[in-house]
């Protein structure tokens, strides 16, 4: 069998697990975390606040009222938020991993010297 992405041959003993790619490819994805811990930062703080804020704006009109009714109203938005960041920083991981599995091997052959043409 051979790696989906840079085409390393392994033989039935040794082959790859589906989802899988050889050590050399997986260590390049791996290589690439700093750059998903950025999307993670840029992306989800904002998306859980928008969630949060949302959900805070519909239940403000049909809040308790009091001390009480406004802890378990934050309690709600606050665990909201902190779900929406989770989900997507769950979504950037599972993109990431689907887009580097999609990665196969150029498309162009082995270069290959050819005889100069006769005169």
């Amino acid at each position: 069998m051979k790696c989906g992405r840079c085409t390393l041959t392994r033989c039935a003993r040794h082959a790859l697990a589906n989802g899988r790619r050889c050590d050399k490819c997986e260590s390049d994805y791996q290589d690439d975390l700093p750059t998903r811990r950025a999307v993670k930062v840029i992306f989800a703080p904002p998306i859980a606040i928008l969630a949060g804020g949302m959900l805070f704006a519909m239940l403000l009109p049909v809040s308790l009222g009091g001390a009480v009714g406004a802890a378990i109203m934050c309690s709600i938005v606050c665990a909201t938020a902190v779900g929406a960041g989770a989900g997507t920083c769950r979504l950037v991981d599972h993109t990431a991993r689907a887009m580097f599995l999609r990665e196969r091997a150029g498309a162009l052959p082995a270069a290959r010297l050819l005889p100069s043409p006769k005169r």
